[in-house]
């Protein structure tokens, strides 16, 4: 399972520019990140992931995965996806628990990645489901139980504050093919 490494800005599923501080930093950032201007892309995308917004901390987060104008760092990518990931943002609920699974940046820790692709689930990402029944045929039953009974706590709370996704129709696209 490879990672699903395309930011926010490139996907077509996000609509939702309220989540920046404006429209306008939504297109400079696109527009930064189409010409593959990474430098002007990230002074656009630090400072709003810094104040919150979970898209920004997605992209920040995927251009530290990518080494895309920082330096290549597991262990920053996984700081920013995990404050989007808090928010309820399932692009980056996914990103962590394929981290977790294939242990990039931290010891592999398959009740973790379940963990995170089970929020993922409840949020609406398509590719959440089979990437559950993929990590299951790796973990032993109580595992699974331990990573849905975590699931289901931290579900009680912690509110997301960004709504799920509407369900899309399943494209059977394999992860890595965002």
């Amino acid at each position: 399972m490879k990672k699903r490494l395309f930011l926010l800005l490139a996907c077509s599923v996000l609509s939702a520019a309220s989540a920046w501080a404006s429209e306008g930093d939504w297109d400079r950032a696109k527009n930064a990140h189409e010409r593959g201007d990474y430098a002007a892309e990230i002074a656009i995308v630090r400072p709003l992931a810094e104040q919150g917004y979970a898209f920004a901390q997605f992209n920040l987060g995927v251009l530290y995965d990518q080494g895309k104008g920082l330096p290549q760092d597991n262990a920053q990518a996984m700081v920013w996806y995990q404050k989007a990931a808090e928010q309820g943002l399932p692009q980056a609920q996914i990103n962590l628990g394929i981290m977790y699974e294939e242990g990039q940046g931290v010891k592999p820790d398959y009740v973790r990645a379940y963990f995170w692709y089970a929020l993922a689930d409840v949020q609406g990402d398509g590719q959440a489901p089979q990437a559950k029944k993929d990590l299951a045929e790796k973990m032993t039953p109580a595992q699974i139980d331990e990573a849905e009974r975590q699931a289901k706590d931290y579900q009680a709370k912690h509110p997301f504050p960004i709504p799920p996704l509407p369900p899309l129709p399943d494209s059977g696209a394999a992860h890595g093919n965002g």
